[in-house]
């Protein structure tokens, strides 16, 4: 799959903007002044929903780095250099996962990565070795812009990239799916269960997944926290606890009351918001 530079989409952008709302083609232009003309234009019916939320998520995915995106070590699914076929296929079937990073001993010592369509056609339908489909790597600082780090696994045909700090150890990882999600939106393959980021209750509570994007949610519930450095609604949920959060923790913010609602061992996962009346 072939993605022009962003470069390119936002004076694309601009130009259709300006040419549709009959702005005159001033070459200073700033980002600011471009995503107040996309709200007003979203506003008045000139372009759709749809439409505003991906010239938003363009600049918002100019600003991002792998550490925003990255899925963390402690949710990391990976397979031994050493399992055997049938452990192998455990962790796809349990998973539901394309790809699985291979490690040599722990999780910091990650040497390659298995995909599913190559671990079936060669071991398990001709027994041959695990080694023999494990492809390399590619690993990238936490600080890696994402439109560098797209470039880069196209570069290298590959799908998935290891995070890693400054002493080599592994942070986590992103896929070339987290990246496209965060320019296009949510997009899910034959595997997926399809689970809304922030989702209305009955009751006028609000749903939300600890790994959705704090400014989509705080759009959502017309909201800012200007304070705030957090990306995701975990974070920042961590960010105003002061600590690790855990299951049934609650507190209030301004007009938002927040419940962790659900946990794994060690972060949260889900997040019940109320808005109340100022």
């Amino acid at each position: 799959m072939l993605f022009f530079p962003l470069s390119r989409f936002y004076a694309w952008t601009k130009d259709i903007l300006s040419r549709r709302f009959h702005l005159e083609q001033e070459p200073s232009i700033t980002e600011a002044e471009l995503l107040t003309i996309v709200d007003e234009a979203r506003s008045e019916g000139g372009i759709r929903e749809q439409e505003g939320e991906l010239i938003r998520s363009v600049f918002r995915f100019d600003d991002l780095e792998a550490e925003d995106i990255l899925t963390p070590r402690v949710d990391i699914a990976a397979v031994a250099a050493d399992a055997t076929k049938d452990e192998v296929l455990d962790v796809f079937r349990n998973t539901g996962f394309s790809r699985l990073p291979v490690c040599q001993g722990s999780i910091d010592e990650i040497v390659g990565v298995i995909n599913l369509k190559d671990f079936y056609n060669e071991v398990v339908q001709r027994n041959a070795s695990l080694a023999g489909i494990v492809q390399p790597a590619v690993f990238v600082a936490a600080s890696t812009k994402l439109n560098t780090l797209m470039s880069l696994l196209q570069q290298k045909k590959a799908h998935l990239a290891v995070v890693v700090d400054e002493y080599g150890g592994t942070l986590g990882i992103v896929t070339m799916e987290d990246i496209i999600e965060e320019l296009v939106g949510e997009i899910w393959d034959e595997h997926d269960h399809i689970v809304e980021e922030i989702e209305e209750q009955s009751d006028g509570k609000y749903r939300v997944l600890a790994s959705a994007n704090l400014e989509k949610v705080f759009r959502e519930l017309d909201f800012y926290d200007e304070e705030t450095e957090a990306v995701t609604v975990g974070g920042w949920v961590v960010e105003k606890l002061g600590r690790i959060s855990q299951e049934g923790d609650q507190f209030e913010y301004e007009n938002l009351s927040v419940t962790v609602s659900k946990t794994s061992s060690k972060r949260a996962l889900e997040i019940m918001i109320e808005k109340k009346a100022r």
